[in-house]
Order: structure tokens, then C-alpha cells, then sequence
């Protein structure tokens, strides 16, 4: 059990398996349900909002790989999820359903 806490030690493998899984799960909700809001509210096709999920997805995973394995000085060396952040969600659906008209693709 003590070695569960130091920065390299390794997890047995029915320890991991659960914390894999929770850690995924909150990746997915954390960073899937910001853009759906958004994209909903703003009124934007659904094609529109699978491409930005895709995206959200794919860079919060090469963020996650950063975080895990650094390169040089960047990166904890820790099971950091990085990905969207709920702070804007308010501002953005405002400005999303107010201005929605004004964005021409």
C-alpha cells in the first residue's frame, strides 16, 4: 500500500482499473458537456458540434499526454485531466444565443 503514494510507484492492477475508469468518465463529462451547453444554446448544427466534441477530445488528450509525460519543464508527471473549463459557459451561452445570427461560415 505504501508505494501507491510515491510519485513512481506502481498501482496493483485491481486498484487501476477503477481509478482508469473514474478518470475517463470525468474527462468525458468534463469536457463534452461545456461545448454541447454552448453549441445548443448558440444554435449551431449538430455536425458543427460533433466536430467541436472531436477536437475538445483530441486536445485535451495530447494535454493529458503533456501533463503525464513532460517534455523538458512541461508537465507534472501526474494523471491530470486537461480540457475545457466551465467558466465561460455562462458568458458564452449569453453571447452564443444573443449573436448567433451575426456568424456567417
Amino acid at each position: 500500500m505504501e508505494n501507491l503514494y510515491k510519485l513512481d510507484g506502481k498501482v496493483p492492477i485491481l486498484k487501476a482499473i477503477p481509478f482508469g475508469l473514474q478518470h475517463i468518465l470525468a474527462m468525458f463529462v468534463a469536457n463534452l458537456s461545456p461545448i454541447t451547453l454552448i453549441g445548443l444554446s448558440s444554435g449551431l448544427k449538430q455536425t458543427e458540434i460533433a466536430f467541436l466534441l472531436q477536437n475538445a477530445m483530441f486536445i485535451a488528450g495530447i494535454a493529458t499526454l503533456i501533463q503525464l509525460y513532460p517534455i523538458w519543464k512541461i508537465g507534472s508527471r501526474l494523471p491530470i485531466v486537461m480540457g475545457v473549463s466551465f467558466s465561460f459557459v455562462a458568458i458564452l451561452t449569453y453571447v452564443g444565443a444573443t449573436y448567433d445570427s451575426w456568424v456567417q461560415f
